[in-house]
């Protein structure tokens, strides 16, 4: 709740609590209040990618979209979801490109191609936040910078995007949460 609350007042920062402690939806709650108390304040669905959802590991893109998607069917919630990695369809992927999920959960590789094409400002001028999933695993590898280089990119598309790190184990947790939001200690 107080991730929620954090990310509601317009904050970033990082999640480290253990593994089955509920991160996923500590870190996605939010937004996804946020999108639908605008979707009944303007009367429709919410539109374009608003929650990027990255993971460091495509076989679990499945696993976590499949965590998003149950409340969102079991409440019937106006939220869509996909994951885009190596492994999905072309089919899927351009039509991605034509119109974004609210919630794409990704990989660092195909964020990175994805920021690629043509009118990556207008694909993603809606989106508001960002999750870094298993940042402990990110941050000490090429596909972390990779990350990183990817979040710089989109902070430029909008600056006032957040960033949410979740991770079960993090050893220099200020250095973490810097490397991840983008914020630097006072």
């Amino acid at each position: 709740k107080k991730t929620w609350k954090a990310y509601l007042a317009g904050q970033s920062g990082i999640i480290q609590v253990p593994t089955g402690s509920g991160k996923t939806y500590g870190a996605v709650m939010g937004p996804m209040a946020q999108m639908l108390a605008e979707a009944k304040k303007e009367g429709k669905a919410p539109n374009g990618l608003q929650l990027l959802y990255i993971t460091p590991l495509r076989a679990l893109s499945r696993d976590i979209e499949t965590s998003i998607k149950r409340p969102i069917e079991e409440i019937g919630w106006p939220i869509t979801v996909e994951s885009r990695t190596g492994d999905t369809k072309s089919s899927i992927k351009t039509r991605q490109i034509k119109k974004m999920p609210n919630i794409l959960i990704t990989t660092p590789e195909s964020l990175a191609v994805l920021l690629s094409y043509k009118n990556s400002a207008k694909r993603f001028g809606s989106l508001r936040c960002v999750i870094l999933d298993e940042w402990h695993e990110l941050m000490a590898s090429k596909r972390g910078t990779q990350a990183e280089l990817c979040l710089s990119r989109l902070r430029e598309l909008n600056p006032t995007v957040q960033t949410w790190a979740i991770s079960a184990t993090l050893g220099n947790l200020q250095e973490a949460a810097e490397a991840a939001t983008g914020i630097g200690s006072d």
